[in-house]
C-alpha cells in the first residue's frame, strides 16, 4: 500500500516560508524509505494547500495519507480548521485511509534544538 506523508504548515504570506517547509519535505523525503510519497502543504497562503496535497498524493497512487502538522500547539486550526478539511477530503476520496498525525507539541526532542540555538548566540560561554 503506497503511503503519502503530507507536512503541514501555517503558511504565510512570506516567500521564506515555503522554502523553509520545503527544507523539512527533502530532508523527510530523503531520510526515509522511497516507497513514501512526501508532500508538503500550508494551511493558508500558499500552495499547495491541503485539499491540493491530498489530491496530488491520490493521483500518485496513495491509498493511505498521513497528515503531519507542524504546529506547536493545539489551537483552532489543530481543534477545527484541519480536521473539517480533513473530513472534507475523506468523503471525497473515501477509498484512501486519511490520518493526521499529532502535532510537534511539547515534544522532548525540542530541548537540543533549543539549546543548539541558544549555543549560537552565546558566544561560547556555555
Amino acid at each position: 500500500m503506497k503511503t503519502a506523508i503530507i507536512i503541514l504548515s501555517h503558511g504565510s504570506r512570506l516567500p521564506e516560508a515555503q522554502a523553509t517547509l520545503q527544507r523539512i519535505t527533502s530532508m523527510v523525503s530523503s531520510g526515509i524509505d522511497e516507497k513514501f510519497i512526501v508532500e508538503g502543504a500550508a494551511l493558508q497562503f500558499n500552495q499547495p494547500d491541503l485539499p491540493a496535497a491530498i489530491a496530488g498524493a491520490a493521483e500518485q497512487g496513495a491509498r493511505q495519507i498521513v497528515v503531519v502538522p507542524l504546529f506547536l500547539y493545539r489551537g483552532l486550526h489543530m481543534q477545527r480548521d484541519i480536521p473539517e478539511i480533513l473530513i472534507e477530503q475523506k468523503n471525497r476520496y473515501p477509498g484512501i485511509k486519511i490520518s493526521m498525525a499529532e502535532h510537534i507539541g511539547a515534544d522532548p526532542r525540542l530541548l537540543d534544538i533549543i539549546m543548539d540555538r541558544v549555543r549560537e548566540v552565546s558566544n561560547g560561554e556555555l
